[in-house]
């Protein structure tokens, strides 16, 4: 990977100097102007500025995007596409910073990850989510405009919908990953496949309920095989399931591999379906009702459609997110697995355990924390909207 060297400081001064001019680094350049301008004023408050310190600034920026490029394995093929990323890593870093900053202390922090090169609407794109989503709404009709409407299969049970009104007694705190039943974090990669990553999550959890075995189960199997979704376009968790309930199961993930792209023939290698994955029935959440998801997830894994194209989505690090803009119109652009709730030891905020497709450099290891307290009619993220799960045998 080509990299940045500097060999010495005076070269290294040049090179803050040129990106922070070619880029229009706003507080580099602010700092960097001034700091000209004083060679020529006389006994002027320009003099306040210190040349050092916005050198200083420069440089530490500097050697914190190379460092987060070599991190990630970043390798730009030419100096004009090395400039524009910095840029854009400047932009995103400079608003991280604001935000971490901010008084009182937000209850979540912001912080790189290997998207941070991205402007917001290159990362949608990307994950197909915002504007590049066709929604869960759009997606529901495109795919059921592909069912075979004589196919022998199961409509989903709905949960009591008072579910919310009884007084159930449930525990304080549900991890089932220190329980044992979700997989380690995967990375969905430039394919629009998040609803196969929900859905496994969810197969991979009753499986484990059922068989006391948690075996990594393969996305690949269904982005080939089941036509009703749409691949790496998008799809739906309950077509999923449906899929399953009809063919019978799916492979594991090692005998039937990731490649984030849709291949032309449905499983080439003929493996065998894992044992305890074929969906006997699934069940819908009822939207909008807290208790309800609760009760659902002490009883396993979930499978949910979130809000994912915000900012504050895209560069999370820790913490609970407690940011009402995310969720708030109800649009749904992305299917994740609930795997868990409880309250921060720190802050006292309630919040829904999730897991995310995008590798373990994005959020708290791969996981996000989002809050149970939400004035959206669908929660935080909207994590309320379109929750399921099912059963196997």
């Amino acid at each position: 990977m080509k990299s940045f060297i500097f060999s010495t400081p005076e070269k290294l001064k040049h090179q803050v100097f040129f990106f922070s001019t070619m880029m229009s680094v706003r507080s580099i350049t602010l700092l960097l102007a001034c700091s000209l301008m004083t060679r020529s004023a006389s006994g002027s408050s320009l003099r306040t500025i210190d040349n050092d310190n916005a050198f200083s600034l420069g440089a530490k920026n500097l050697q914190l995007f190379q460092t987060w490029a070599t991190t990630h394995s970043k390798d730009y093929t030419t100096d004009d596409d090395k400039a524009e990323r910095m840029k854009i890593w400047m932009d995103n870093h400079e608003r991280i910073e604001s935000h971490n900053n901010e008084v009182p202390k937000p209850k979540f922090t912001l912080g790189h990850n290997e998207f941070s090169d991205l402007t917001s609407d290159e990362f949608n794109q990307r994950f197909s989510l915002g504007k590049y989503s066709s929604g869960a709404e759009s997606s529901k009709h495109a795919a059921q405009n592909l069912v075979n409407n004589n196919a022998d299969i199961k409509t989903a049970r709905h949960l009591n919908e008072d579910l919310d009104e009884q007084n159930l007694s449930l525990p304080d705190y549900v991890n089932w990953i220190t329980l044992g039943g979700v997989t380690p974090v995967k990375n969905q990669g430039s394919c629009g496949s998040c609803w196969a990553f929900s859905t496994t999550g969810s197969l991979e959890g009753a499986s484990f309920l059922r068989t006391g075995e948690l075996i990594p189960l393969s996305e690949q199997n269904l982005l080939d095989c089941d036509h009703k979704d749409l691949g790496c376009r998008g799809g739906l968790m309950d077509n999923a399931f449906k899929f399953d309930e009809k063919t019978g199961g799916l492979c594991s993930e090692s005998d039937y591999p990731y490649a984030a792209m849709q291949g032309d023939v449905c499983n080439p290698m003929n493996c065998t379906d894992v044992p305890g994955t074929i969906v006997d029935t699934f069940y819908d959440v009822p939207p909008g009702k807290p208790k309800a998801l609760l009760s659902a997830l002490a009883m396993q894994p979930i499978s949910v459609a979130i809000q994912a194209n915000q900012f504050v989505f895209q560069f999370y690090k820790g913490g609970v997110l407690d940011d009402d803009s995310c969720g708030q119109a109800g649009q749904l652009d992305h299917g994740v697995l609930a795997v868990g709730y409880g309250s921060d030891v720190e802050t006292n905020e309630p919040y829904f355990m999730v897991k995310n497709s995008w590798g373990d450099s994005w959020g708290e290891d791969g996981y996000i924390r989002l809050s149970r307290k939400s004035e959206n009619e669908y929660g935080m993220c909207a994590i309320l909207k379109m929750a399921s799960y099912p059963e196997v045998k």
